[in-house]
């Protein structure tokens, strides 16, 4: 072989090793992928608390119907204990009050509630005129009361909404009058009822313990109330048996703040 061609096939080997020993260091180099890892999967915050409490306004809207029945004293000192009706049927007022809630989990979704209201006096009055009943004009109150209702509810909370959790439930409620003041009926007494309840609401979680709220309920009861005499403007009082049959059926409309207690913890993210 000629000098020049053995000079020729001595350096394109140089080359080529120099080449191969180029790409076996660059494969031991780091990538840019290598130099700079991925972040580390962060730890997904479970936001559970088992517990929480409600505070806010409650305003209940009280859609009743009453009829009013009375007994003749004359006939009743005779024995005769028939009633006969008054005439004209009878409401109870709204009522604004300060709305406390609390809860619950027994599940992740279900959750047993109770709920209840500071108390206030309310007026019970007359609804309708019956000419032949001028003592009972419209509006006339027959007596104030201080009701109370104690809805115990089983909710089912939806939480595939983020912070958003709606929720839908039902169950019973507790009426009675803490306190009664005599009007045109005296001697009064309101007994106690137990009816159903449905109720509805949300709940946004502001941070994993405080949030805001709204509900509604809906109670469907029923109640009786009594009295002993009447107060007849003009002639004064006199001894009358009266009844008020009354279907109670409010709705009742809170919004306040929620806070939520017991647990936390984190779980993994997959």
């Amino acid at each position: 072989m000629k000098p020049y061609f053995r000079r020729a096939v001595a350096l394109s080997s140089a080359a080529l090793a120099g080449l191969a020993a180029t790409a076996s260091v660059a494969a031991d180099l780091p990538t840019k992928k290598d130099a700079f890892p991925a972040p580390a999967v962060p730890m997904a915050i479970d936001y559970y608390q088992p517990f929480y409490l409600k505070l806010g306004f409650t305003y209940a809207l009280n859609s009743t119907s009453s009829q009013l029945w009375a007994q003749n004293p004359t006939a009743m000192a005779r024995g005769n204990l028939n009633t006969f009706p008054l005439g004209v049927g009878a409401t109870i007022g709204d009522v604004s009050t300060v709305g406390l809630e609390g809860g619950v989990f027994v599940t992740r979704n279900v959750s047993l509630d109770v709920s209840l209201g500071l108390p206030f006096f309310v007026d019970d009055k007359t609804k309708g005129y019956n000419p032949a009943n001028p003592v009972l004009p419209n509006g006339t109150v027959l007596a104030r009361i201080k009701p109370g209702f104690v809805p115990v509810t089983l909710l089912y909370h939806f939480d595939n909404f983020g912070a958003f959790r709606p929720y839908l439930g039902g169950g019973f409620a507790p009426g009675f009058s803490l306190s009664n003041q005599n009007a045109f009926i005296t001697g009064v007494r309101v007994g106690t009822s137990v009816g159903p309840v449905l109720q509805a609401g949300f709940d946004y979680m502001l941070t994993p313990n405080w949030g805001v709220t709204a509900d509604v309920k809906k109670t469907f009861t029923y109640t009786q109330s009594s009295g002993t005499g009447m107060n007849i403007p003009g002639h004064g009082w006199f001894p009358a048996a009266s009844y008020q049959h009354t279907h109670f059926q409010p709705w009742t409309f809170s919004v306040g703040i929620v806070y939520a207690f017991g647990k936390s913890g984190i779980l993994p993210t997959f």
